[in-house]
């Protein structure tokens, strides 16, 4: 059975802001199984079909989710599944823990410090909360005023804790790490020790205390890839974050490895269907960051 490597986002929030926001529209859900320090609020709407991980709970998602994601260890990702769709419409927020758990000790915030204590294994909002809060989504999209953006914020949560139709998601909240995670774990800490060099192969397995011929039948098992198209694939999610926090491209280059610009623009476009700088201008205009 294939075990989906967990890979840790870096999020372009800085400890001096309060909460990032992405407003995308998007053809297909790409990014991988991951985890992340910071608190998530994730709404997906025109995407029935697809599939939510979160945890140990993978379901199949209807018009509209929300989800709300309270644990840095909480692997959680959307995948297209058996959706058909072309617009998809995705508003993620993420927010320091910090942001809110100065609050939860106060008798004002008892019902967000219930949600909060659910959502260490994520929850997911009924159609009646979707509907209730779904304006302030919008509205806190477009509010230009950070001071303001983060009241409507802090109201949303208020208006999220107060529905009596959100549920559970994980069965745990500290999902145990079998022992191929582990192992990709130990993989992931190589190529990002190492990645703005060469990785070969033999080190690789080296690392996992495998033969060569080992380590591609543990690779293609657990991951459906050659270690070339791992090492790939590993090099463009990390590009992908420094595209994300506005990295000029030959620093991207450099950093994660690429033999050159050309290369990389080729290999990228490929598995993602634009040009880096068309991604890093895109991942500009669609977030703010208060």
């Amino acid at each position: 059975m294939t075990t989906p490597e967990i890979y840790r986002e870096k999020s372009p929030l800085s400890e001096k802001d309060c909460f990032v926001v992405f407003d995308r529209r998007k053809s297909s859900f790409t990014f991988p199984v991951h985890v992340h320090p910071e608190f998530e609020l994730n709404f997906v709407e025109g995407a029935p079909g697809a599939e939510r991980v979160i945890g140990d709970s993978v379901e199949t998602i209807g018009e509209r989710d929300l989800v709300l994601i309270a644990n840095p260890e909480l692997k959680h990702a959307w995948k297209d599944g058996a959706c058909t769709s072309s617009n998809i419409h995705e508003i993620t927020i993420q927010f320091h823990s910090s942001l809110i758990e100065q609050y939860l000790d106060k008798n004002q915030f008892r019902s967000v410090r219930q949600l909060f204590s659910r959502a260490a294994r994520g929850v997911s909002f009924g159609t009646a909360t979707i509907d209730r809060v779904q304006p302030l989504l919008r509205i806190l999209t477009m509010e230009t005023d950070g001071f303001y953006s983060v009241m409507r914020f802090l109201m949303l949560l208020h208006e999220l804790s107060k529905g009596d139709d959100y549920r559970e998601l994980s069965s745990t909240a500290t999902p145990e790490i079998n022992s191929a995670e582990r192992q990709l774990q130990q993989l992931r800490t190589l190529i990002n020790r190492q990645v703005s060099g060469d990785i070969g192969m033999t080190d690789a397995a080296a690392v996992l205390n495998m033969s060569r011929s080992t380590f591609a039948r543990f690779l293609k098992l657990h991951t459906g890839m050659n270690f070339t198209d791992y090492l790939l694939d590993v090099r463009i999610n990390l590009a992908i974050q420094e595209l994300k926090a506005g990295a000029p491209i030959p620093d991207v280059v450099a950093r994660c490895g690429f033999n050159s610009i050309s290369y990389f623009y080729r290999v990228f476009k490929k598995a993602k269907g634009i040009t880096p700088a068309e991604y890093r201008d895109m991942s500009r205009k669609h977030q703010t960051i208060i």
